[in-house]
């Protein structure tokens, strides 16, 4: 009977180099080719994610600016009327 054996690379020490078998050199260059441009665009998405969050952060830091503004003025007023209604 034929027997179907797996191609498998032999068994070497883990000191020693062990070839890859199954995988000719044209595909390992461009599956390197292709991981280094995944590479590349997995880190130009983190410099937009980190550039979106500096965005939110300024929004809320201006939006906290005034809201804080706005009641001091709210204060000023309120200040103003109590004033207003000693004097009465």
């Amino acid at each position: 009977m034929n027997e179907i054996v797996p191609n498998t690379p032999p068994s070497a020490p883990d000191d020693e180099y062990a070839p890859v078998v199954g995988i000719s050199k044209e595909d390992t260059a461009t599956l390197r080719m292709l991981e280094g441009k995944a590479a590349d665009k997995t880190a130009r998405d983190y410099e937009h994610i980190v550039w979106a969050y500096g965005v939110l952060w300024a929004l809320f830091a201006a939006y906290g600016l005034f809201l804080w503004r706005r009641s001091a003025r709210l204060r000023a007023d309120m200040n103003d009327l109590q004033r207003a209604l000693d004097k009465r």
